[in-house]
């Protein structure tokens, strides 16, 4: 299983670019004191030949925004529902393009989205084999791959 922290870059960037029309730029992990408690994130589960879990954790605002985006909403606040389901969207995107990086047979979980403080421990089963910080519109992205 090889996929690079240049690979999620690369593929991060190409999906919001061209299915939000947001700039994301990669940053090294901000310390600790720089996060924000309240993060949003989205998750699939990967089966199959491998088995792993792709995680997206944005803020509140930058969910809000990428619903902004994915809905047309011009400015409009967001429904909660809305939020939820452009962040399942985008998460879906995001691991389906991972997914075509791995070999073997493979089918991903539906997305799921919840709220909840970054950095919550991660199950001993699982490690992580990349992940990257990237900032869109001054709010912090990270896009984690983790097996097991």
């Amino acid at each position: 299983m090889t996929i690079t922290s240049d690979d999620l870059c690369r593929l991060t960037r190409a999906i919001w670019e061209s299915t939000l029309d947001l700039v994301v730029l990669p940053i090294p992990e901000p310390s600790r004191p720089e996060r924000r408690a309240s993060m949003v994130t989205g998750s699939i589960q990967i089966v199959g030949t491998w088995l792993g879990t792709v995680l997206l954790e944005c803020s509140e605002k930058l969910a809000k925004q990428v619903a902004r985006a994915m809905f047309g909403l011009d400015g409009e606040e967001p429904t909660a529902e809305e939020v939820r389901d452009a962040l399942a969207e985008i998460t879906n995107v995001t691991a389906g393009n991972l997914k075509s990086l791995l070999s073997g047979q493979c089918q991903m979980s539906t997305p799921e989205v919840k709220e909840c403080g970054l950095d919550g421990p991660l199950r001993p089963d699982k490690i992580v084999i990349t992940r990257q910080a990237f900032s869109c519109q001054g709010e912090l992205l990270f896009v984690t791959l983790l097996e097991g």
